[in-house]
């Protein structure tokens, strides 16, 4: 598969960037994946996507110190990290990101999530499926465009999802979590219950930034 890697730092974080072109795969592209058996099930598209997450990870990994191979696939479809290490991956149509950091437990973790910028009609889908009221307000009131407002809350509830998932171990909805304030280069996120060893009312900044047509989070768990 054609793919083109660079890194960028984002939030003190070097996070890796992989382009790719779904059209390219062949099927033994899959063979670099310890698990080529698992992602072989897969869709094309969804195979394309695995791999360039992947080929991004093992970058991150290796900027981080490990020489593990790509990281598999948990029980969850969750990414599993070599011990010592947590990271995040993400992807959109034809780009993939990883970030990879030492932890010497599941706490803290780190998540990151690129997102496509939402039009107005999607916006508002959105907004009306994974956020409330207080939230659509606060957003509407933010000096950003409304579409971009929700793009990001919904990157940053992804975010936050996985960089919380290595210590609450199940799947938890956005109304566990919302957005309190957003800011020129940062949101905050307030848990609305206790996750794990999370209380209720537990803050999480989380960074983000513009890219082209898209946007990226980055929180600390």
């Amino acid at each position: 598969m054609q793919t083109h890697i660079r890194s960028f730092t984002f939030a003190g974080h070097t996070l890796f960037r992989v382009g790719f072109d779904p059209a390219t795969l062949h099927p033994a592209d899959l063979l670099w994946l310890a698990h080529h058996e698992q992602v072989s099930r897969f869709a094309p598209r969804r195979q394309a996507e695995h791999l360039a997450g992947r080929i991004a990870a093992v970058a991150a990994l290796r900027h981080a110190g490990s020489d593990s191979p790509a990281p598999g696939i948990g029980l969850n479809r969750e990414p599993l990290w070599p011990a010592g290490f947590c990271g995040s991956i993400t992807h959109i149509s034809g780009v993939a990101m990883a970030v990879a950091i030492k932890s010497a437990s599941p706490r803290p973790g780190i998540g990151i999530d690129l997102e496509t910028l939402l039009d107005e009609n999607g916006a508002a889908q959105i907004a009306g499926g994974a956020l409330n009221a207080c939230e659509r307000e606060r957003l509407r009131q933010a000096a950003l465009p409304f579409p971009l407002a929700v793009t990001l809350a919904f990157s940053a509830k992804e975010s936050l999802f996985k960089a919380l998932f290595p210590q609450v171990r199940t799947a938890f909805g956005f109304d566990c979590a919302e957005i309190v304030s957003l800011e020129q280069r940062t949101l905050t996120l307030r848990l609305t219950q206790a996750l794990a060893s999370y209380p209720s009312g537990a803050a999480f900044y989380v960074h983000w930034q513009r890219l082209e047509n898209a946007v990226a989070t980055l929180v600390r768990g």
